[in-house]
C-alpha cells in the first residue's frame, strides 16, 4: 500500500508504504554482497531457540511497518496500533530512522517477488532487515526509490567546496543509445553504432511532452546540485526514459531537428550530461556503473561508453551512449580526462577501504567462500563447503560442530542440501564475526615473510600429534554431516531431483532468467499439477490453496526448492507466474471450471442465480469459483460460501448518464490540471524574474516616468516610427523602470537603427537563425566554460554550477562564437552578455549582443590582435590629459597607464567591478548614444575621484584604489556620474585621438631603431599584420562610405526626379490660372454688355485672392 502524506502533515515529497517485516539480523558491517542471500535466507528460516542464539536485532518478526522514505530519510515505523492511527511513542516504535544512502545495498528476486532485503550500514554497526509487500508489483517501485532518495541525500552530505576539485565539462553531440550484448565492447562497437543509427529511422522526439511512461519522480532538486532533476533508478531524465522505452529494437537515435548538444561533466565520482536547451541533466551514471569507454576507430570524432541499465520486465542490460566532439583532439582529451577520474576514483576508494579489511580478514575469506559457491548446485555447493570445514583448525570445527549439535537438540534438522548450505554458511558467518573483532589487519608492508617466520615459530615439537588429531577431526566432523545430509534425503526424496533457484552475480542475468524457468519446470511425478504451488514449511509462504485439492497431503516447500534471494542491482518485476511455472489462464482449465457438483448442489445453483439461456454456464462457473474460493480462505471442508446478491441492471439511459458524468468530470479534471501547469509556469517565470532583477536601483524611475515608458512601448509598428530623439534622451535620464529595461533597450535598439538608414557598419555575413546556431559545436567551448563561473558567480542567477543561468549564458556566447568566427570568444564578453541576459530572454538576448557588436561596432575591440583596445587606451590617455592635466600627470610620474586599470572598464562595460544597478545605468546610456559611452563614464569616474588619487604616492596604492575603491559608488555618485554622461560630447576629440595615434605609429616605424636585426624584423612583421589589419578596417569603410554614397546618389535622383514633377505641377497650375483669369475677364465683359452691374472692388479683390491661392 502506497500513502502519498498530506502536506499539511509532513513533507509533501514524502512516501510512505506499509509492508510487512519478516525479520532482522545485526551483522558486520563489513558483509558484502556475496553473504547478503545467506544472511536473508537466515532471516527467513523459522527461529527456534532464539533467545538462547540471540541472533534478532530487535526481536520484531512478521509485524506490520510502516516504510517512509524521502530525500533526507528513511523511516521504518512498527504499526502495533494497527494503520490509520494518530502517532503515539507507546504504540508506534521506530526502527531505525537513518539518512537514504546509509542503505547501501538492496536484494530482490523475482522468484519471491514479494519480498526484499535492505543491508543499513553505519561506520561500526550494520543490519540486515527483510521485508514483505502485499503487492509484488510494488517491490521494484519501493526499490527504485530507495535508490533515487539515496543518490539524493548522498548529493546533500558532500561538501560543495569537493565537487571542483576534479571537474571538467566538455560540449558534445549527443548521437544516441544502443543496447548491446555485453559490458566489454568490440574495437569497432562506435563505428557498427554509428551505422546502425543511420539505418534506423527517428520517429519520436528526445524533448517529448511530460505524459505516460513510468510512474513520477518525487524527488526535489538538491541545494548543491540546482541543476538536478529527479532521475530514475537508471541516472535518465524522463524524456530519455520514455525515448528507451519506445525503442523496441535496441537502437535510439537522437533526432537530427532537436538540439542534440550537451555538455559532458566529468566529476569525482560521477559522469553527467547537462542539456542546455532544456537546463535539465539528461543523464547521471556513477563510475560503477560504467564498464567500458572506446572511441571510434573510422569516427574519431566519436566515442561512447558502456553502462548497465536495469529494464521494466526484470533483470538489467547493457547500453552503449555514443557522442560526437568538435574534433578527434577533443575526444582524445575527453578519453584522457576520464581515464585520469576513474584512477582517482579508485586509489580515493581503496584509500578508504585498506584501513577497513585486508586479504587475511576472516570476512573477507568468508566473502571468497560465498562468491565460489554462488550459483552452483546444492550438492556441490556442499562439497565446496566440506573441503572449507576441513581447511578449519580444531577450534573452529569443533565451534561449527557445537552449533550443529544444539541445532539437532532443538529437532530442526535440515531437511535438504540446501538448507545444510545455509546452516553451515550462517555457522560460519558467526564463528568468523567472532574473529573479525579480534583481528589486526595485515597490509602491504607486511611480507609472505614476515608472515611464515612467525608461523614456523609458533610449531612446537608437538606438531606431528596435533597433525593426527587435526585430521581425526576432520574425518569425523566430515562423516558426521555426510550422515545428516543422507538422513536429510532419504526424509524428502523430492530434494535429490528438484535443484534449487542457483545464486546468481548481478553480471548474469540472462543465466538468472534461464534458471528461474528451470526451477519452474522441473518438476518429479509427485508434484501438484500446473498452477498450483506446493505449500511451504516457511512463513513466507501462506498455504491458500489447500482446500482446492483435498486428495492431496500439504507438500513441504523445502529449502532445495525455496527459491533464493538474488544480488538487487536492476529491479527484477516479473510476474509470479512467470517465476513459478504458472501458464497463462488461457492455457490449461482452471481446476474450479473440472470441479463436479452433486444434483443437490446442481439445483441450488440454478435457484441462487437464475441466468439467462446462454449465460448459465459461465454464471454456474463463476458461482462455483466464488464458492470455492470461499471455503479455501476459511479453512474448513464447507464447499459453499456466501452468495452475494446480484446487482441489478442497469438502464441504458443510466448507463449513458453515467458515461456523460464521467466524460464531464474528465474535462473538469484536465481543465483543471491545464490551468495549474499554467499557473506553476506564471510562478516559475516569475520567481526567475526576481531572481534576475535582484539588485538595486540607483534612479528610481517614477510613475509619471513609466507611463512615458509604456505609452512609448505600447505603440502600433513601434519598430517602424521615429520618436523624438529629445523625448527619448529626457525619459532615458529621467529613470529606466527596472521591469521593462530589457523591453526599453530593444526599442533604443530600433530608433537607433531607424535614425541610421545607411548601416554604419558591415553586418555579418551568417544569417543563421539562434536556434540553429544553437545546434552546432563550437571550437571556443573550453575558454566559454571557464568563464561561467567567473561571470558574475556573487549573483543567484548565476551562481549555481550549470544552473539555469549558467546553461543560458553558455548558450548565447556560443551562438555569437558561431555567428562572428573572426572574434569568437573574448573574456569580457560573457559580463555583457550576462548584462543582457538578466533583462531579457535568451533570444532577445542574443539580438541584442549582436546589436551591440555589429551595430554599435564594440566587435572591433574583441579581435584577437586587440589593436582597437589600444587605440581606446591612447584616447583615454588623451582625455586625462586635456581635461584633467593634474591627474594625467600623477599617474604618469607613477608610470600607470590606462591598461593597468580601464582594460577590464573597456571589455566589459563595467560589469566586473562595478555594482549592477550602476551597470544597467551605463548600458541605458551605451543604447543610447554609442560604444563612447565607455569614455565618458570613465572620464567621469576618474575626474570625480581625482583627489584621492592624488593622495596616494606609490603605483601599488592608486592602482588597488582605482579597482576596488573606486566601484564602489554611492548612489549619489552614481546618480551624478550618468548625468555628466548624458551632457558630455567627445565624439569630435575621439576620432582626432585616433588618427593621431596612426599618424604617431607610422612616425614612430620611419624612425631610427636601436633594435636587433631579429626584433627589428619582428616588429616590422608584427606592424604589417596590424597595417593589413588596418587596411581591413579602412577597407570595410570604404565599403560602407560607398554604400552611403550610393544610397545618397539614388536619394539625390529621386530628388531631383521630384523637383521636375513639382516644376511641371507648377507651369500646368500656372496655365490653368492664365485660363481661369480670362473666363473672369470673358464673363465682366458679358455682365457689361447685358447692363449688370460688375461685382464691388472688395468681392473683386477677394477673388483675385481667391484665384491665387
Amino acid at each position: 500500500e502506497v500513502c502519498w502524506v498530506p502536506p499539511n502533515r509532513v513533507h509533501p515529497l514524502e512516501i510512505q508504504y506499509r509492508l510487512t517485516l519478516v525479520g532482522s539480523l545485526a551483522i558486520h558491517p563489513q558483509t558484502t554482497m556475496a553473504m547478503l542471500p545467506w544472511v536473508v535466507a537466515e532471516i527467513r528460516r523459522p527461529r527456534l531457540g532464539e533467545k538462547n542464539r540471540n541472533l534478532e536485532f530487535n526481536g520484531v518478526r512478521d509485524q506490520p511497518v510502516l516504510l517512509k522514505i524521502s530525500s533526507s530519510k528513511v523511516c521504518c515505523i512498527l504499526e502495533t496500533a494497527g494503520p490509520g492511527k494518530s502517532w503515539d511513542p507507546l504504540q508506534h516504535t521506530v526502527l531505525f530512522d537513518h539518512r537514504p544512502h546509509r542503505i547501501t545495498k538492496l536484494i530482490h528476486n523475482s522468484q519471491e517477488p514479494s519480498y526484499f532485503g535492505c543491508l543499513l550500514r553505519e561506520e561500526k554497526k550494520a543490519a540486515c532487515y527483510v521485508f514483505r509487500c502485499q503487492d509484488h508489483m510494488k517491490v521494484p517501485e519501493i526499490i527504485s526509490t530507495i535508490r533515487q532518495a539515496g543518490k539524493s541525500s548522498a548529493r546533500q552530505e558532500d561538501t560543495p567546496s569537493s565537487l571542483p576539485t576534479f571537474s571538467k565539462k566538455f560540449e558534445v553531440l549527443f548521437c544516441g543509445r544502443v543496447v548491446v550484448a555485453h559490458k566489454k565492447a568490440p574495437p569497432a562497437l562506435i563505428d557498427e553504432c554509428i551505422e546502425k543509427f543511420g539505418r534506423v529511422s527517428v520517429t519520436g522526439s528526445l524533448a517529448a511532452a511530460d505524459g505516460g511512461g513510468k510512474r513520477p519522480l518525487f524527488l526535489k532538486r538538491d541545494q548543491t546540485f540546482p541543476f538536478l532533476q529527479a532521475l530514475d533508478e537508471n541516472g535518465l531524465s524522463p524524456e530519455l526514459q520514455r525515448r528507451a522505452a519506445d525503442g523496441a529494437t535496441g537502437v535510439q537515435p537522437t533526432s537530427l531537428q532537436e538540439n542534440r548538444t550537451m555538455l559532458f561533466m566529468i566529476g569525482c565520482s560521477q559522469i553527467f550530461l547537462v542539456s542546455p536547451d532544456t537546463k535539465k541533466v539528461a543523464i547521471e551514471k556513477s563510475f560503477r556503473e560504467i564498464s567500458f569507454c572506446s572511441q571510434g576507430i573510422r569516427h574519431v570524432d566519436h566515442f561512447g561508453f558502456i553502462c548497465r541499465e536495469s529494464v521494466e520486465c526484470g533483470g538489467c542490460q547493457f547500453v552503449c551512449y555514443v557522442f560526437q566532439c568538435a574534433n578527434e583532439a577533443l575526444v582524445d582529451e575527453i578519453m584522457l580526462t576520464l581515464k585520469q577520474a576513474f584512477s582517482v576514483a579508485a586509489l580515493q576508494q581503496n584509500s578508504r577501504t585498506q584501513s577497513q579489511q585486508c586479504d587475511s580478514c576472516p570476512l573477507q575469506q568468508l566473502h571468497k567462500l560465498c562468491d565460489r559457491i554462488e550459483g552452483l548446485h546444492p550438492s556441490k555447493a556442499k562439497l565446496e563447503l566440506q573441503k572449507h570445514l576441513a581447511d578449519l583448525d580444531n577450534q573452529e570445527q569443533a565451534a561449527v560442530n557445537t552449533i550443529f549439535v544444539s541445532v539437532f537438540e532443538q529437532k530442526a534438522r535440515p531437511k535438504s542440501d540446501q538448507e545444510g548450505n545455509e546452516l553451515i554458511v550462517s555457522c560460519l558467518r558467526q564463528l568468523y564475526e567472532e574473529r573479525q573483532k579480534t583481528h589486526t589487519h595485515t597490509h602491504n608492508g607486511q611480507t609472505k615473510k614476515e608472515v611464515a617466520v612467525n608461523v614456523e615459530s609458533s610449531v612446537s615439537s608437538s606438531r606431528v600429534r596435533l597433525e593426527e588429531l587435526k585430521t581425526r577431526a576432520k574425518r569425523s566432523l566430515t562423516e558426521s554431516l555426510e550422515g545428516i545430509w543422507k538422513e536429510t534425503s532419504l526424509e524428502d526424496p523430492l530434494c535429490s531431483f528438484l535443484p534449487s533457484s542457483p545464486l546468481r552475480s548481478h553480471n548474469s542475468t540472462g543465466d538468472l532468467k534461464r534458471l528461474e524457468g528451470s526451477v519452474g519446470g522441473q518438476e518429479g511425478p509427485e508434484s501438484p499439477p500446473q498452477g498450483f504451488r506446493r505449500r511451504a514449511s516457511t512463513i513466507s509462504h501462506s498455504p491458500t490453496l489447500s482446500s482446492s485439492e483435498p486428495s492431496l497431503p500439504p507438500l513441504q516447500h523445502t529449502a532445495a526448492t525455496k527459491p533464493k534471494l538474488v544480488r538487487h542491482y536492476s529491479v527484477s518485476t516479473d510476474s509470479p507466474h512467470q517465476s513459478w511455472g504458472f501458464d497463462s489462464p488461457g492455457t490449461h482449465d482452471s481446476p474450479l471450471r473440472n470441479r463436479r457438483h452433486s444434483w443437490r448442489q446442481q439445483i441450488f445453483l440454478r435457484v441462487a442465480t437464475p441466468q439467462k439461456g446462454s449465460d448459465s454456464k459461465e454464471s454456474t462457473l463463476e458461482v462455483g469459483s466464488r464458492m470455492a474460493l470461499g471455503g479455501g480462505v476459511g479453512g474448513g471442508d464447507s464447499t459453499l460460501g456466501a452468495v452475494p446478491e446480484e446487482r441489478r441492471k442497469k438502464s441504458g439511459a443510466e448507463l449513458r448518464e453515467l458515461w456523460r458524468k464521467a466524460i464531464h468530470q474528465q474535462i473538469l479534471l484536465l481543465r483543471m490540471e491545464r490551468e495549474n501547469q499554467k499557473l506553476q509556469a506564471s510562478e516559475s517565470d516569475l520567481q526567475c524574474r526576481r531572481l534576475k532583477l535582484d539588485y538595486e536601483e540607483i534612479t528610481p524611475c517614477l510613475k509619471d516616468v513609466t507611463l512615458v515608458w509604456e505609452r512609448m512601448l505600447n505603440t502600433t509598428g513601434r519598430s517602424k516610427v521615429r520618436f523624438e530623439t529629445e523625448e527619448i534622451h529626457t525619459a532615458v535620464g529621467q529613470g529606466v523602470p527596472r521591469q521593462h529595461r530589457g523591453e526599453i533597450w530593444k526599442f533604443l535598439s530600433e530608433q537607433y537603427l531607424l535614425r541610421q538608414e545607411v548601416p554604419s557598419n558591415k553586418p555579418p555575413n551568417n544569417d543563421t537563425p539562434y536556434k540553429e546556431l544553437l545546434k552546432q559545436l563550437t571550437s571556443q567551448q573550453h575558454a566559454i566554460l571557464i568563464d561561467l563561473g567567473r561571470t558574475f558567480p556573487t549573483h543567484p542567477y548565476f551562481s549555481a554550477q550549470l544552473g539555469a543561468g549558467q546553461l543560458s549564458l553558455y548558450n548565447l556566447l556560443k551562438a555569437y562564437s558561431l555567428l562572428d568566427p573572426e572574434v569568437g570568444y573574448c573574456q569580457g564578453l560573457s559580463f555583457v552578455a550576462g548584462v543582457l541576459l538578466l533583462h531579457m530572454c535568451e533570444e532577445d538576448a542574443f539580438h541584442m549582443l549582436r546589436f551591440l557588436m555589429y551595430d554599435m561596432g564594440l566587435r572591433k575591440q574583441y579581435r584577437p590582435d586587440m589593436i582597437i583596445l589600444q587605440i581606446q587606451m591612447y584616447q583615454l590617455s588623451r582625455l586625462l590629459h586635456d581635461y584633467h592635466r593634474e591627474l594625467y600627470t600623477h599617474l604618469e610620474q607613477y608610470e600607470i597607464g590606462p591598461s593597468l586599470y580601464a582594460a577590464p572598464w573597456f571589455l566589459t562595460a563595467f560589469a566586473s567591478h562595478f555594482p549592477l544597478g550602476f551597470v544597467a545605468r551605463v548600458f541605458d546610456m551605451l543604447f543610447l548614444q554609442g560604444s563612447e559611452v565607455i569614455f565618458k563614464v570613465a572620464l567621469s569616474l576618474l575626474g570625480s575621484h581625482k583627489p584621492l588619487i592624488l593622495q596616494h604616492d606609490n603605483l601599488e596604492s592608486i592602482v588597488e584604489f582605482i579597482k576596488t575603491t573606486l566601484p564602489n559608488l554611492g548612489l549619489v555618485q552614481m546618480e551624478k556620474t550618468i548625468n555628466q554622461v548624458s551632457e558630455m560630447d567627445i565624439s569630435k576629440q575621439l576620432q582626432a585621438y585616433e588618427v593621431e595615434y596612426h599618424v604617431l605609429q607610422d612616425e614612430l616605424l620611419d624612425g631610427p631603431s636601436t633594435l636587433s636585426q631579429s626584433q627589428r624584423v619582428a616588429q616590422l612583421e608584427k606592424t604589417n599584420g596590424s597595417l593589413r589589419q588596418q587596411n581591413l578596417d579602412l577597407l570595410e569603410d570604404v565599403q560602407v562610405a560607398h554604400a552611403k554614397i550610393r544610397w545618397l546618389e539614388t536619394r539625390v535622383d529621386s530628388m531631383v526626379n521630384r523637383e521636375a514633377e513639382l516644376q511641371s505641377e507648377v507651369k500646368t497650375l500656372q496655365q490653368e490660372r492664365t485660363e481661369l483669369q480670362q473666363t473672369v475677364s470673358n464673363l465682366r465683359d458679358l455682365l457689361s454688355s447685358l447692363g449688370i452691374n460688375s461685382p464691388c472692388p472688395d468681392q473683386e479683390n477677394l477673388t483675385n485672392t481667391s484665384y491665387n491661392q
